[in-house]
């Protein structure tokens, strides 16, 4: 299901690699649920455009389900929703057939169509970024699970790495896992229970000075303006 690394076997207590294979065990459980869950979720958001066993074949095409467990998820996901989602309508079953023959209907229905599949390939794409997410999220728990069971005897950053190995998960995956998991095994061991948190007062607003005012000038008498009289 999952190898022994050569680093488990040459560093790991025979007691610690014992509570470690249970450890892996509960991951595979955990990681198989999700997958069904996420399974589920995704035939059901894809229920209006794609069939249950092409919804299926589709989230294992998207995201990156074990082999060994495959059958598995199939099985409950089938299970769960066989019953549960009505066919798939064809749209073009609704129109007259002699009408599809006409020219300007084949264009547009090649047309409409096309944009179909592009529609259906977004929503597939979402679908299976919203199910790597929670599949990310089961990897990371259950990886500081165990870099938190062999803490005495392992650093936290070369047992995230032995869970990552031993799952065989890809190099994106991996990195994604190796980082949230290690943020969260920093969030609980880093800082100590009850120290005080560190208090940084805001700067101090910068003073600007007032714009110099521009200097007055003496007000100009007014030219008089007067009629001479001449006698």
């Amino acid at each position: 299901m999952f190898p022994q690394t050569l680093i488990s076997k040459r560093r790991l207590p025979p007691a610690v690699r014992g509570r470690l294979q249970v450890a892996y065990a509960r991951a595979w459980e955990a990681l198989s649920d999700t997958h069904y869950q996420q399974a589920v979720l995704f035939a059901r958001r894809l229920a209006d455009r794609l069939s249950l066993e092409e919804s299926l074949d589709r989230y294992f095409r998207e995201v990156a389900v074990p082999v060994a467990m495959q059958e598995t998820v199939r099985a409950r996901a089938l299970l769960q929703l066989a019953d549960a989602l009505p066919p798939v309508a064809d749209p073009a079953d609704a129109a007259d057939p002699w009408q599809r023959l006409r020219p300007d209907r084949l264009v547009e229905s090649v047309r409409r169509r096309a944009q179909w599949v592009e529609e259906t390939g977004l929503q597939c794409r979402m679908a299976a970024c919203l199910a790597d997410a929670a599949v990310t999220e089961t990897h990371t728990r259950m990886a500081v699970e165990v870099a938190e069971l062999v803490a005495a005897t392992l650093p936290a950053d070369e047992a995230v790495m032995l869970y990552i190995r031993s799952f065989d998960l890809p190099v994106r995956d991996g990195d994604a896992v190796f980082r949230a998991a290690l943020a969260r095994f920093g969030e609980r061991h880093l800082v100590p229970t009850g120290a005080p948190r560190l208090h940084v007062d805001p700067p101090a607003p910068v003073a600007h000075p007032e714009p110099a005012s521009a200097p007055t000038l003496a007000p100009v008498p007014a030219p008089a303006f007067g009629l001479r009289v001449i006698v």
